[in-house]
């Protein structure tokens, strides 16, 4: 069964094929940037060394060649073929038998992640000498080659395979007989790609789609990232505090494009925030990404409790003012160097807390200016938070006002003996589906604060509430 919201097919096809004529003038640049002409048409590239004109055909020359064996799939893959303006709008079919050393990484909320290499490599130009596409090549390591011996590892890594990519797989779970709809989360990120790229930043690239033939399932192969989540680097942005200047810059002007294209992520919280990536960062998972005047099912809410904006979490439907809220809390983790509520129970007496104006202390020393931004972003009022655009201008000045430091030796390194970060047993970082109509219940009998009252974690009260049971509130979805 699925989990991704339904989309009017209609809403993706005409976005996907129109060149947008909102554009700002900085997009306009980016966009209209030269990069020479294609030597077989004579045509300008779309990039560096891609021809979309010349570059579809050949694509669609090989169709025949290849089937995920269901044609929900094939079709989405020759679209973003025939459409593809850069290698990063680009999907391919891997058949299974070419990735190695797959090994389990995480459970999500709603895909289970394995780690892989692909041994082909992503295409990234027509090599008109030799007539074929042109691949990156990476040597492997010999850790690769260690791993490889492990009996946990599938598809083991052979001793004469040299080269490959670092790939991470979400398998996309009773998907056998995926449609249409299921592949929503997929085309709306191809979506954001582009118009992410044309704000000057990037998403997390998708090579393309494999299927496991145990389990029939298929699988979106991503580019893998060096160093995992956002949520697992904070101590570095802490020690080196210019850092967030740039990583919120950076990911603001992804928020901004998702925003612009009248879409919500939906699911916007430190663990699907990837990198870093040459010091900054890219918004990941599409889950729960739809655009802005599509309902979601009554009752049902999916999320990261310590992310979820309060009218979220009483049942009114998502907008962009929800996730510039977890835009806001994201704010104070790299201040703070932990995860939001790290140390409390993620449940019914938090939801009821963070409803009634409850936000986390903020960290001694904090710059005013981001004091005052990252409160209007968690504001209880939607109104008052700021937009995505608004967000990227006030950040990208402060990128420019505080320098990152990229200078390796100059750089602070997180200490040896900084205190290990243990989250509250009843703590939960995976997005799960919460029941709404009990939850309002409970609110119904409570008058709620419009103020924000800042909490001391060091000294969460929770006795005042009803329980801290997770299953009180939270219902338990194992789907990915």
């Amino acid at each position: 069964m699925s989990l991704l919201h339904p989309v009017n097919s209609s809403y993706y096809s005409n976005n996907l094929n129109s060149e947008n004529n909102d554009l700002d003038l900085y997009e306009r640049e980016i966009l209209n940037q030269e990069y020479g002409l294609c030597p077989e048409c004579n045509q300008p590239n779309t990039l560096d060394n891609w021809c979309k004109k010349c570059y579809s055909k050949k694509f669609q020359q090989n169709f025949g060649n290849w089937t995920s064996g269901n044609e929900h799939i094939d079709k989405f893959i020759q679209e973003s073929q025939l459409n593809a303006r850069n290698m990063y709008e680009l999907l391919e079919w891997i058949p299974y038998n070419r990735l190695r050393n797959i090994k389990f990484l995480a459970q999500g909320g709603f895909s289970t992640v394995y780690d892989a290499i692909w041994l082909d490599e992503a295409i990234r130009k027509w090599n008109y000498e030799k007539q074929g596409w042109k691949r990156c090549t990476s040597n492997l390591d010999e850790q690769d080659y260690k791993d490889a011996i492990n009996t946990k590892i599938k598809n083991p890594l052979k001793s004469d395979e040299k080269y490959g990519l670092r790939v991470v797989l979400k398998s996309l779970n009773d998907s056998s007989n995926v449609d249409d709809e299921s592949l929503n989360e997929w085309k709306l990120y191809l979506q954001c790609q582009y118009k992410v790229r044309s704000s000057g930043s990037i998403l997390v690239p998708l090579c393309g789609i494999t299927r496991d033939p145990n389990t029939l399932n298929y699988i979106i192969v991503m580019l893998k990232m060096p160093f995992g989540s956002l949520r697992n680097n904070l101590l570095v942005s802490k020690y080196n505090p210019n850092d967030k200047f740039k990583i919120l810059g950076t990911i603001s002007a992804q928020l901004k494009a998702i925003h612009k294209l009248n879409l919500i992520h939906g699911d916007f919280h430190s663990g699907n925030v990837l990198g870093p990536f040459y010091h900054t960062m890219m918004i990941s998972d599409f889950g729960l990404c739809r655009p802005v005047n599509q309902p979601c099912i009554k009752n049902q809410i999916y999320g990261v409790l310590p992310y979820m904006a309060p009218e979220v979490l009483r049942g009114k439907p998502y907008t962009k003012a929800a996730d510039i809220y977890s835009f806001g809390i994201i704010m104070w983790e790299m201040t703070s160097g932990v995860p939001a509520f790290h140390n409390v129970p993620h449940g019914l007496n938090l939801s009821l807390n963070i409803c009634k104006g409850k936000r986390p202390k903020i960290v001694e020393g904090t710059m005013s200016e981001y004091v005052e931004l990252m409160k209007r972003c968690w504001d209880n009022d939607p109104e008052i938070r700021p937009t995505a655009k608004e967000l990227h201008e006030i950040l990208s000045k402060w990128f420019i006002k505080y320098p990152i430091e990229t200078n390796e030796e100059k750089r602070i390194a997180v200490p040896e003996n900084e205190p290990e970060i243990k989250n509250h047993p009843k703590s939960c970082y995976i997005s799960r589906k919460f029941d709404s109509a009990k939850f309002n219940e409970i609110l119904a009998k409570d008058e709620l604060s419009n103020r924000v009252i800042i909490m001391d974690n060091d000294n969460y009260n929770d006795e005042i509430f009803i329980s801290d049971n997770l299953d009180e509130c939270l219902i338990k979805d194992n789907h990915t």
